[in-house]
């Protein structure tokens, strides 16, 4: 396949496992490229990949690096000083981030892009799930493995539509040609990219205005563009917004109108929990409006929208105890993900088992951190998921356990929290982060029904 003036034969990816560039390698796959790439361990995705032909090591080795590789591709998260950027440099190969390579993508489709501080992965999986129900021609790179699918790239048919997420991190976003926008949310992250909120907000004002046609924002968020901002949530304020909301048993059933479209849905019901999933649910049928998808299309799939690995994923369950993971790395995502088990269990108890994520986030935040962890009924803190990054000086895990406000919390290694599960009497279970915390999910399993038999 050509991509602009580059005839790509055979591309090497660097964090081929990580979840953005994974569904990357699928794209090239697809397109009948041969992909080799390096990871540090091998995970789920990249039994994926693996699967659909990929080569990949999980040794950083100048030998194992393929010799007839034409691009080269990386994440961010790949250091500097990494062993295998010497043969690569010595190659004298173009090589390019995940977000360039993107950026030369999205212009060959009608590009849907989903970005927002929270929120933007359920979007993205819902619009896609919508596309799927509704046999479109398109393909969607999610930042999470969709349930059901068992996967984060979904393709069907001849794509002419791209659905993507367009993640702020690094300004990737900006790169992107979009002829439809959605902002879910603006708040602060990735102050170590911005220098303050400020110039967060002013990198979300440049995606709107370079959205060629629609940009749809939450009732919540508050942009100047040149656009018309069209409005979805839970107001009758907005141009599309649900109402007649009842849950009932862990599920959703609620009406949508929207004055953008002049149309009405009513008894659309939604199977995973969190009034916030409503509104993500809101945005998709909008885009989906606009794009002249039927209402039983819409209905049909919203009601069998199957939900995202690690959001509010229910590991464990039984008579005394249930088990939940999930991706919540900021603080308004830990209260979402709070409130949204007191509605389920307004009367059971819950422990919050978090792995901070990022030094500087974990800086910038901690006071937001702390008010958040501080509603559950026990904290246990792991050490932080550095990522990327280098420690900073006097930030850990210790310093953000003594900015909480509650008596029962805890720091504990990995192997002390899995030596010390049967000590934890809440109702409710829950692990929270976005580093590697998810490979605990199967020994805090296996320690459960351990316990409990």
């Amino acid at each position: 396949m050509k991509l602009n003036n580059i005839e790509v034969k055979h591309i090497y990816m660097l964090g081929i496992g990580g979840i953005g560039m994974s569904s990357l390698a699928q794209y090239f796959l697809y397109n009948g490229c041969k992909v080799s790439g390096y990871d540090r361990v091998r995970s789920e995705i990249c039994n994926i990949l693996e699967n659909k032909g990929a080569n990949i090591h999980y040794e950083a080795n100048n030998d194992l690096v393929p010799n007839d590789i034409n691009l080269v591709v990386y994440t961010p998260a790949i250091a500097d000083d990494f062993t295998e950027w010497e043969i690569i440099k010595n190659k004298k190969l173009p090589v390019y981030k995940r977000s360039d390579i993107l950026a030369m993508i999205t212009p060959q489709f009608k590009t849907f892009a989903v970005a927002g501080t929270h929120g933007k992965s359920t979007v993205t999986a819902i619009l896609s799930h919508i596309w799927n129900t509704a046999d479109r021609d398109f393909m969607s790179m999610v930042g999470a493995i969709i349930k059901n699918y068992e996967n984060n790239f979904i393709i069907n048919g001849e794509p002419k539509e791209f659905i993507v997420e367009a993640d702020e991190y690094d300004k990737t976003f900006l790169k992107f040609t979009v002829d439809t926008g959605i902002i879910t949310s603006i708040e602060p992250d990735h102050l170590d990219i911005y220098k303050n909120y400020e110039d967060l907000k002013t990198a979300f004002t440049e995606f709107a205005n370079k959205t060629k046609n629609e940009i749809w924002l939450d009732e919540n968020v508050n942009l100047q563009t040149n656009k018309k901002n069209l409005t979805y949530g839970l107001s009758d304020n907005s141009d599309i917004f649900a109402y007649n909301i009842k849950l009932k048993d862990s599920k959703y059933i609620f009406d949508v109108k929207s004055n953008y479209h002049n149309i009405k849905i009513e008894k659309l019901q939604l199977n995973i929990t969190g009034k916030h999933n409503i509104k993500n649910a809101i945005a998709s049928i909008a885009i989906a409006l606009s794009n002249n998808i039927n209402i039983d299309q819409i209905k049909k799939a919203i009601s069998t929208y199957p939900g995202l690995k690690r959001r509010l994923d229910l590991i464990y369950n039984s008579k005394n105890k249930k088990y939940y993971d999930d991706y919540a790395h900021h603080p308004t995502e830990i209260d979402a993900l709070f409130e949204a088990l007191k509605s389920i269990y307004p009367d059971k108890t819950l422990c919050a088992i978090f792995q901070p994520h990022l030094y500087s986030r974990t800086l910038y935040l901690a006071d937001g951190f702390a008010n958040a962890l501080s509603k559950w009924d026990r904290i246990i803190l792991l050490d932080i998921y550095p990522a990327r990054e280098e420690p900073i000086d006097g930030v850990t895990s210790e310093w953000l356990l003594s900015k909480i406000d509650n008596k029962n919390k805890y720091l504990m290694t990995k192997d002390e929290l899995l030596n010390n599960i049967e000590k934890i009497n809440e109702d409710i279970i829950v692990t929270i982060g976005a580093g590697d915390i998810d490979r605990l999910r199967e020994p805090i399993k296996n320690k459960l029904i351990e316990y409990e038999t």
